[in-house]
């Protein structure tokens, strides 16, 4: 009975973790916190929006967050979900269980909160498709690295065709019958609604949008999920020191080809099929430069140092990433302090790096005290049926450290 007790999986213990992963979530948090302010601000991605001129200086900013930040994060945070799934994978197998007994509670748990978060703060929520297309993640976990490497390719292609075929009409979002102008529905609601009125607007359009991005995001989150799982095998971060030639050769070209391919995307904009092409290859290509370059810093021992304030908002990453939409909220609603279509695109970038910045002694100091994020403690608790540890023990030698 003892042993069984021993054998039960649970949380990884943060001195298990490897840190490098940690800094890349928090690092991703930030690139995602630069895109979505923008849909937290404004109607941007709704039907019959239509963008007002804006000066030079919001114009610049937006072609900042397209060529820099779009589509390369949430590629980062996918990889990092099937790389995830890799080591719990393992770890189940080291204790003789089967990933079966808790994963998909652990899926269910994440698409609940999915839920809750587009309806009550922000439609754009990637919960739910992590936690669906997780399920399917579960049908490869035994499949070769050659199979995973092919439906790579073919969940990309059909990302591509899918982003193809529909961005155009997407990108023609003005010209929409009245009855289906989402955007003048939202700017009203978000401008003069209550907060119900708030969540009842999103519990109808976040549907549309959950729909929109199983399309358009879906291959990509799949593609990557399965070269998350690949690298976990390959041990690729536990052998970090002994990667380093093929991470310099990652980010050299990394950033040839990204810098390239994104360029493109921004110049054939307009063009549905062109921008697709170099959007679905140009933002996993520049985020595994970004990825390799963070891992080239970390080995560096400034850089471990450096890097050690972000890899605590990576820890959080959960709660960092619900955080971004109670804050967005608050800001641009009516409930709230009504900015909504009141910022430009120079203006969020300062907001996002005013959260964000924030974000990092609170959670250095959230972490100095509690095991986990206040989230990731629900998370663990719900998926694991039982109550997880939370506030941090310190041994003695630690406190004589401090």
């Amino acid at each position: 009975m003892v042993k069984d007790q021993h054998q039960r999986i649970s949380p990884v213990d943060r001195k298990e973790r490897m840190d490098i992963l940690d800094i890349l979530r928090g690092f991703a948090i930030f690139g995602i916190l630069v895109v979505n302010i923008a849909g937290m601000a404004g109607p941007v991605w709704m039907p019959g929006y239509v963008a007002p001129s804006a000066p030079w200086h919001d114009e610049v900013a937006g072609i900042m967050v397209n060529f820099l930040a779009t589509g390369k994060f949430y590629v980062i945070f996918s990889f990092l979900f099937g790389l995830g799934f890799s080591i719990q994978m393992t770890r189940a197998e080291e204790k003789g269980q089967s990933l079966r007994s808790f994963y998909p509670r652990r899926l269910t748990v994440l698409f609940i909160l999915g839920i809750l978060h587009s309806v009550l703060f922000f439609i754009g929520d990637i919960l739910r498709l992590y936690a669906l297309f997780g399920f399917l993640l579960l049908a490869f976990r035994k499949r070769s690295n050659r199979t995973l490497l092919i439906w790579a390719a073919v969940f990309l292609v059909f990302n591509f065709l899918v982003a193809g075929l529909v961005g155009g009409p997407l990108a023609s979002t003005g010209d929409v019958p009245e009855e289906m102008n989402f955007a003048a529905m939202a700017r009203e609601v978000h401008t003069e609604g209550s907060f119900l009125q708030v969540a009842i607007f999103q519990a109808a359009s976040s549907i549309f949008a959950f729909i929109s991005v199983i399309f358009m995001q879906g291959g990509t989150v799949m593609a990557l999920f399965l070269m998350g799982l690949m690298a976990g095998r390959k041990q690729f971060f536990e052998k970090m020191e002994e990667n380093r030639k093929t991470l310099k050769n990652l980010l050299i070209w990394g950033l040839v080809l990204g810098v390239s391919f994104n360029g493109a995307f921004i110049l054939f904009a307009e063009a549905a099929w062109a921008s697709s092409f170099f959007w679905i290859i140009g933002a996993p290509v520049l985020g595994t430069a970004y990825v390799s370059g963070l891992c080239l810093l970390r080995l560096r021992k400034s850089g471990a140092k450096l890097l050690a304030p972000i890899a605590n908002v990576g820890r959080m990453a959960l709660t960092n990433y619900l955080m971004h939409s109670v804050i967005g909220a608050i800001i641009f609603n009516g409930y709230g302090f009504g900015l909504y279509e009141q910022v430009g695109e120079a203006g969020l970038w300062g907001i996002t790096l005013v959260i964000y910045l924030a974000q990092i002694p609170f959670s250095t100091w959230w972490l100095s005290r509690y095991r986990f994020g206040p989230m990731e403690w629900l998370w663990r608790s719900l998926t694991y049926k039982q109550i997880q540890p939370f506030r941090l023990k310190k041994t003695q030698q630690e406190i004589a450290e401090a």
